[in-house]
């Protein structure tokens, strides 16, 4: 148990409310010992001291109150179209424009992919554990235009800036559509699309806070899996996907 020593109220005399408030719970520096309010997990050294190695375990814990965890997934098809050239068919619109360069695409031409998007909350300073699974595909018939996925975290990108091609949290979809002579032609050729066989998976996991970082504050936070594509890409599909969080305590100052 807990040392508490206090005044205790004296026959005949009016206490006041404040004085009653501080006995039950107080944050002053003397909490320590004159507030009922070490019961409930202000402990010291007095009652550590009999603890082999001063290990706690974790029947001592109550629940979530040293780490804890959240996970979203989805499986159902998403489907990420740009614009269509007038070259290729009717002038329509895609949901957006893709982009010219996919190896150094600005951070607004990446979509959050839901399913594979999480905002978390951290009651307490702490260190955290991202862990995801993605699988897209599209239907690029050209080597140089691909679909890249990409890390997120409180809405900036993880790893290198700019050109993506040294980043550990950046992966990508080449071609998935081949042409292939048609028997008896040099010139006739059928597209096969094998997104089945072409299709990237990619199980990632990161750790917060990032190298030379302080752990990641008390508040609100999120992690995002986003994607991007060539502009000439007509379209990336995202099957399923899933992001969890694992979040630990940090010590105390």
């Amino acid at each position: 148990m807990a040392l508490v020593s206090f005044t205790p109220f004296t026959d005949g005399a009016l206490p006041q409310a404040s004085d009653v408030y501080d006995l039950f719970y107080s944050l002053s520096a003397g909490a320590a010992t004159s507030s009922l309010s070490v019961l409930n997990g202000f402990l010291d050294e007095e009652n550590t001291a009999s603890i082999g190695n001063r290990e706690i375990e974790h029947i001592y814990l109550q629940r979530n109150s040293v780490s804890g965890g959240d996970m979203v997934a989805g499986t159902a098809n998403l489907d990420f179209f740009t614009h269509i050239s007038p070259n290729d068919g009717p002038g329509t619109s895609g949901i957006y424009a893709g982009s010219p360069d996919p190896e150094t695409a600005q951070d607004h031409e990446y979509k959050v992919v839901p399913g594979g998007a999480i905002q978390f909350y951290l009651p307490f300073p702490a260190f955290v554990l991202l862990t995801w699974q993605v699988c897209w595909t599209n239907d690029s018939g050209n080597t140089e235009q691909e679909s890249h996925m990409r890390l997120f975290v409180n809405g900036d990108p993880v790893g290198t800036s700019g050109n993506t091609d040294n980043s550990w949290n950046v992966r990508r979809v080449r071609r998935t559509m081949f042409r292939v002579a048609t028997s008896g032609t040099d010139n006739v050729q059928d597209v096969y699309l094998r997104d089945r066989y072409k299709s990237r998976y990619w199980s990632g996991h990161q750790w917060l806070p990032l190298p030379g970082d302080t752990p990641l504050r008390k508040g609100f936070h999120s992690a995002s899996l986003r994607v991007t594509q060539h502009e000439d890409v007509k379209q990336t599909r995202v099957r399923a996907r899933s992001m969890k969080v694992i979040y630990f305590k940090a010590k105390d100052n």
